[in-house]
């Protein structure tokens, strides 16, 4: 009979202890955290650099012209995993990111070489006509792949001939 208090003892007592101690740490979920509108702006985002490559323009055979482009692609973060990353932290996320974006590489190039081929010497050669050119390659991108956003797009490198 003492053998079976001691039993109905011990295991409210691990019960106890369990449900005040054990439970909350481990096993009700948190909060989700807050973040400012500021917090959120200045955040790092996915970024995926592109190699530089040489790509035709539209032009006459009899006179061709190519751009030089290195282009780095932002991708949108909307479930605010990069915030409060900073340098190597950016690094190996950045690296992360590039590796599962492999497999949509060729899609993007596609898509690149084909908006930048249908545009002339002439309307890539202003600043305005660089950016809608970026406007345009967003939209496109954006189309092809679906599981991810280009937010925005730096030429790091853009030189026409």
């Amino acid at each position: 009979m003492k053998d079976k208090k001691v039993l109905i003892g011990g295991a409210l007592l691990f019960a106890a202890a369990f449900w005040f101690y054990i439970k909350p740490n481990y096993m009700d979920s948190k909060p989700a955290p807050v973040y400012t509108d500021e917090q959120i702006a200045s955040a790092p985002k996915p970024t995926l650099r592109l190699e530089e490559r040489v790509l035709n323009l539209k032009a006459p055979a009899t006179a061709p012209n190519y751009v030089k482009a290195e282009i780095a692609l932002e991708f949108t973060d909307p479930d605010h995993k990069w915030i409060g990353l900073k340098g190597h932290g950016i690094v190996a996320k950045n690296e992360v990111f590039a590796e599962e974006m492999e497999p949509d590489l060729p899609k993007i190039w596609d898509v690149v070489t084909a908006v930048i081929g249908s545009k002339s010497v002439d309307q890539v050669s202003t600043s305005d006509g660089r950016e809608k050119l970026k406007d345009e390659l967003i939209s496109a991108i954006n189309k092809e792949i679906h599981h991810e956003q280009v937010q925005d797009i730096y030429f790091v490198t853009f030189i026409t001939q």
